[in-house]
């Protein structure tokens, strides 16, 4: 296994010259980094990651901040592609990626914490955004940097990558209506009051001010339950928006069993995910590129190293779906 004393041996320097050379540190000429980094690709150097950070003040690992987990979002395919994105980047630096979860608020808290005090992380990406956070605290007091994928409450003062997602409800809203003359839609979200939901049950109202909005709860067999007794009051219901496709499939599938005179509901969803292939027709979704917000999340968390890269937000442009 090739180490930093076999590099500064053969580049004839020191092996502190070789670590800031491998760093990128500014205290080392480019052309002796050039040389040195260029060396030690030749020679197979791996960084030993754990010795790197004995050493440093930092980490070379971001942490991952997840919302607590439970049976009705552990399959959250959204949050997978986003985390393809942040890792497929944090690989391309030498960076890990460690992940910070609970069954509750206090076991992400502690979990953070541990980062935080023994792991030296002070870079954070946060999967959630919420008021009054008992962990963003935390991380101010360590003056981590904190990137938030999504809207945070904040816009001033956080770092955040996001979709312009009231603009993208409005469009798919004015989409779906025109191309099938829909007179009565009806838009479908959960109770939780996410920003993002909020937002796109904004951009649904801005196109049908006087629409129908159903707030279901978080419970699969809830849902169900409650979508069902809506059609079964609501029989002239032509066309549904929906937050994200796992709730816009199952209300349209709620539909068909209950509207037994009704062909496929037109649907337009959000996420562009699996769950839109469970449908026989009539179902289309925005894609939000959940890829980009995580690959752009890091772009933003590193931005501090680029002294005239001054970006507190990005966001990330969305695809509307095509309808014959």
């Amino acid at each position: 296994m090739i180490t930093i004393q076999d590099i500064a041996n053969r580049a004839g320097v020191s092996i502190s010259t070789v670590s800031r050379a491998l760093d990128n540190s500014t205290r080392i000429s480019l052309e002796t980094r050039k040389r040195i980094q260029s060396l030690a690709q030749e020679m197979g150097y791996t960084p030993n990651f754990a010795a790197r950070n004995l050493m440093a003040d930092e980490s070379n690992t971001v942490g991952v901040v997840f919302q607590p987990q439970n049976p009705e979002i552990s399959g959250n395919d959204f949050v997978l592609h986003e985390l393809f994105g942040i890792n497929n980047q944090l690989c391309k630096m030498n960076y890990l990626l460690a992940a910070a979860t609970g069954n509750s608020w206090g076991e992400v808290f502690e979990s953070v914490k541990m980062m935080v005090e023994a792991g030296k992380v002070r870079r954070f990406i946060l999967l959630y955004t919420t008021g009054h956070d008992p962990i963003t605290q935390l991380l101010k007091e360590f003056n981590a940097r904190v990137v938030v994928i999504g809207e945070p409450q904040s816009k001033l003062q956080t770092l955040f990558v996001d979709n312009d997602n009231q603009q993208a409800s409005r469009e798919a809203t004015q989409l779906l209506t025109d191309k099938f003359n829909l007179s009565h839609p009806i838009f479908i979200r959960t109770e939780a009051d996410w920003f993002f939901e909020i937002n796109r049950e904004a951009g649904f109202k801005q196109v049908w001010p006087d629409g129908e909005v159903i707030k279901l709860s978080q419970s699969f067999v809830d849902q169900k339950s409650q979508l069902k007794e809506f059609f079964e009051t609501h029989p002239n219901v032509d066309g549904i928006i929906a937050t994200d496709d796992k709730i816009g499939i199952l209300a349209q599938l709620q539909a068909e069993n209950v509207l037994d005179n009704h062909q496929k509901l037109p649907t337009v969803a959000f996420n562009a995910s699996e769950y839109g292939q469970l449908s026989k027709g009539n179902f289309y979704s925005v894609d939000v590129q959940p890829n980009i917000l995580g690959s752009e999340s890091v772009r933003l968390l590193f931005n501090d190293k680029d002294k005239k890269d001054n970006l507190k937000q990005i966001m990330v442009p969305y695809r509307l779906p095509s309808i014959p």
